[in-house]
């Protein structure tokens, strides 16, 4: 026997609304919604916290750009990855710099450095050619005649391309884990992963997406340390950057196999096996490509994205023993044969 209850339709809306605040009411992984965005940080609250008691502030066409100069001896510039800031280099400028003078800066947008004030262009600018700008800018304000320049991944890009169009200020270039070659759709370190799919839509992204994001990055130790994820959250979250990010900057390769052929500072590529963003293969195309450049390659296995940081004490002496020019001896130069037409008399 059943029992069939009738209501109206008042009793019916009420109902509705009870459960549509039961949903509203639950988890958001219960009710299945996205997670709310973090709250933003204001850029006093983020100097405060972060900067370094050595940091700097130079204006470079428009951008106030903060910057750390320490040590003494040859010159050496180290330019940071993606989402990452001079901070990160904390121990590689330590190493160095009871050899070298180390400068090192945030790129516009990235850790203190201001956004954009100048209007930008049309189209937006091109974020890479932007960034080899404002480096421009600053190594002409810190009168650097001749020094080393060091980049890693979107770094890197920045790094091959003042090499090639400023040859003669370069004594040495270092690459590690480069960005800046073509792209496919499966190649693309861009791309929408399912792992990410619930922040793909987030302008400020949670505490929980840069470790899921910077650890894959990692091998040799468990997970991104927790300053790393820290810093990419709290830097990602300054109060109005992700809407400046999205009005200024744009991005396109270029033409990266002329610009690494038109370098001819002695080149040290370094590289980690098990890196998921750029595969190591790469390194072997930028060396090929490098037709002007005497070069060498250290891969490392169990390495992923960051090297410098999973493992300095493999890292380090190769970086050092290349700036002090002891590994002179084993850079070589890619050949080229040319290609005579065989023609029948």
């Amino acid at each position: 026997m059943s029992l069939r209850i009738t209501i109206g339709k008042k009793a019916a809306r009420i109902i509705a609304a009870l459960a549509a605040l039961s949903v509203l009411l639950l988890s958001p992984a219960q009710a299945g919604a996205h997670p709310q965005e973090p709250p933003e940080i204001s850029w006093e609250e983020l100097k405060a916290k972060y900067a370094l008691p050595n940091s700097k502030f130079v204006e470079i066409d428009g951008v106030n750009v903060h910057y750390v100069d320490e040590g003494e001896g040859p010159a050496v510039v180290l330019l940071h990855a993606s989402y990452n800031s001079l901070l990160t280099w904390n121990g590689t400028a330590e190493a160095l710099k009871a050899n070298h003078r180390v400068i090192r800066f945030d790129f516009p947008g990235a850790g203190l450095s201001g956004t954009e004030t100048k209007p930008v262009p049309e189209g937006k600018y091109n974020m890479i050619e932007r960034y080899h700008e404002i480096l421009a800018g600053l190594v002409d304000k810190l009168e650097l005649e001749q020094f080393a320049l060091i980049g890693t991944s979107s770094g890197g890009s920045v790094a091959f391309r003042y090499a090639s169009r400023h040859p003669d200020r370069l004594s040495r270039l270092v690459l590690i884990n480069s960005a800046g070659l073509p792209r496919t759709a499966q190649t693309n370190p861009l791309r929408e992963l399912p792992q990410f799919a619930q922040w793909e839509n987030m302008k400020v992204r949670p505490l929980e997406f840069w470790q899921e994001s910077l650890s894959r990055n990692y091998f040799q130790i468990d997970g991104a340390p927790e300053w790393q994820v820290e810093q990419a959250y709290d830097f990602r979250r300054r109060a109005g950057l992700a809407d400046e990010v999205e009005r200024s900057y744009g991005f396109a390769t270029g033409d990266p196999r002329a610009l690494l052929g038109g370098i001819r500072a002695p080149t040290l590529i370094m590289w980690g096996m098990s890196n998921p963003t750029v595969m190591h293969l790469e390194a072997d195309v930028i060396e090929h490509w490098m037709t002007g450049a005497p070069t060498t390659i250290r891969k490392y296995e169990g390495l992923g994205h960051y090297p410098y940081i999973e493992a300095p004490e493999r890292f380090l002496p190769d970086l050092a023993a290349f700036l002090s020019g002891e590994m002179d001896e084993e850079l070589r130069r890619t050949a080229r044969v040319s290609a005579e037409c065989v023609c029948e008399q």
